[in-house]
């Protein structure tokens, strides 16, 4: 048997990527040399973008039961000012889910997995060792070893993915080299349960400190955590020692109001593998890609990887797109992965600095920022666009206004049924999506063959209407919230192209510009012709 897909690595993005896949139908092999799920603390916060993909393989509202909402990140630098601040939004959220969760992932991970034992075609070994991989025109061959003593065995698929952590087997396989974006630092994380009230800040706490930086995280329920930054003459070996680490804990919290769950020290990188593809094996999450965890957002990242490539692979694997399409995976991936993680090293810079005079002056240049309302304050807004790839450009070959940002998703409603997510009523598909039913006429011709083309949906918002009269194919709705129409009349957006992924390729504000749109859709996705 040769399997569509072989994943190797279990963690999180591996098994969202097995969801996805065996969503589609596809055969799966997911092997990792784990009998278990890692039963301790790691990646503790997710954003609404991955209750968005988690949304799309149905496992949303089971992910929303165990999480809570991230209060805020406040940094305070010496003599207690403060010298940034990060707020939620308001709601009503762009994308429907709260903006940024906490979660404990034990609880996490399994939720993901009885997801993929809904699909009888993924295949799942546990306790089994990837050893080595080859590749030729048609097929990956991976050499497993499923249990001690037990000879390998080869197994094929036409692609494979390796979610295979930092250290990566697979990528050293390959031979693929990593670029350093400049940051190396020990820090050790403190993963504790609140035994009795004691005082704490109310949020999520950068402390800006020479003496000590340490960040200081609200978790779910009584669980808390703090990141200690490695001070000059201390090393790894010392916060072996609970006594060592009480005491660095000391100026944060009571010891004596905690008890400890686990500590792990780690030495923080800036890195971005130089390729992430070769031939039919490609790279997401850790393997690709190590930030630091100012933003809290490697496990988001590695689920963005995941939902990039995992519609494009099914794509291609049922013959809907060429297989030269997939080449937009890492140029799409790559410059956002860049981007996000030279602002976490920043803010990395900014909290972990250890020299006071330069510290006095942090405070007072980011100090002055928040003063005077020119600070970001939405984290959010440091997440960037694509900027490449399948997205529309403008005739300077800039990505065209809207083009590469996230489709919102309000409530809808869609005749008599009940209200529904718009994800939920346009599916895993590409769609036209068309401002009032006069714009329908915009999608006669050309647009509605290429929607065809890539078996897509066109969905007319209707302004004020009832949403229960069907124009010939196509799907009227009703914005329930009413942010999607108040966004799109806005900015002139009387139609626009959103892809399988929820990103939108482009906006029209007239049936030439929607006609121009989809030409140069067809010619992204089929090369031209």
């Amino acid at each position: 048997m040769t399997y569509d897909v072989a994943i190797v690595g279990y963690g999180p993005v591996g098994a969202i990527l097995a969801n996805l896949l065996g969503r589609d139908g596809h055969s799966v092999l997911v092997v990792d040399q784990m009998l278990d799920i890692f039963d301790k603390p790691r990646a503790i916060n997710i954003d609404h973008e991955v209750m968005r993909v988690l949304q799309s393989v149905g496992l949303g509202e089971a992910v929303n039961r165990i999480v809570t909402p991230h209060l805020g990140t406040d940094f305070v630098g010496l003599d207690e000012r403060l010298i940034k601040i990060f707020n939620p939004i308001e709601p009503p959220y762009p994308l429907h889910w709260h903006p940024n969760l906490m979660f404990i992932q034990p609880e996490f991970e399994p939720i993901l997995r009885d997801g993929v034992k809904r699909f009888a075609r993924v295949d799942i070994r546990l306790g089994c060792k990837a050893l080595n991989v080859a590749q030729n025109d048609e097929e990956v061959e991976l050499e497993i070893q499923e249990r001690d003593g037990v000879a390998p065995r080869t197994v094929r698929a036409r692609y494979l993915v390796a979610c295979d952590g930092a250290a990566s087997p697979i990528r050293k396989q390959l031979e693929i080299a990593q670029d350093s974006l400049g940051f190396d630092e020990w820090w050790t994380v403190v993963d504790a349960w609140l035994r009795r009230p004691t005082p704490l800040p109310k949020r999520t706490t950068q402390f800006c400190l020479p003496a000590g930086p340490t960040t200081y995280v609200v978790g779910p329920r009584d669980l808390r955590r703090w990141e200690l930054k490695l001070l000059p003459g201390e090393t790894p070996r010392d916060f072996e020692d609970m006594d060592w680490v009480r005491r660095r804990l000391a100026p944060f919290v009571d010891p004596d109001a905690i008890d400890l769950w686990r500590v792990a020290t780690y030495r923080f990188h800036a890195l971005v593998a130089r390729r992430w593809r070769r031939d039919r094996i490609f790279l997401a999450g850790d393997a690709a890609h190590q930030m630091p965890p100012f933003m809290a957002q490697g496990l988001c990242c590695g689920v963005r990887d995941v939902a990039n490539l995992g519609w494009k692979l099914s794509g291609v694997l049922r013959g809907a797109y060429p297989e030269p399409f997939l080449e937009t995976y890492e140029v799409e991936r790559k410059p956002h992965i860049r981007q996000l993680v030279g602002t976490a090293k920043n803010l990395g810079e900014i909290i972990g600095e250890l020299d006071i005079d330069k510290a006095r002056e942090r405070d007072r240049l980011l100090g002055d920022e928040v003063d005077s309302g020119r600070s970001i304050t939405i984290r959010q807004q440091l997440i960037p666009d694509l900027t490449a790839g399948l997205i529309a450009r403008g005739p300077d070959g800039q990505p065209a206004p809207a083009a590469g940002s996230l489709f919102l998703q309000p409530q809808v409603r869609v005749g008599r049924e009940p209200p529904a997510l718009l994800d939920d009523v346009i599916g895993e598909r590409f769609a036209i999506v068309a401002l009032g039913a006069a714009r329908a006429s915009w999608l006669h011709g050309t647009p509605r063959e290429i929607l065809k083309r890539l078996g897509g949906v066109a969905m007319i918002l209707i302004q004020g209407g009832d949403a229960s009269d069907r124009l010939a194919d196509d799907i009227a709705f009703v914005d329930a919230t009413g942010i999607l129409e108040q966004w799109m009349k806005d900015g002139d957006r009387f139609a626009l192209v959103v892809r399988p992924d929820k990103f939108i390729y482009g906006v029209a504000g007239s049936a030439e510009a929607l006609h121009a749109l989809c030409l140069s859709l067809e010619a992204g996705v089929f090369g031209k012709t």
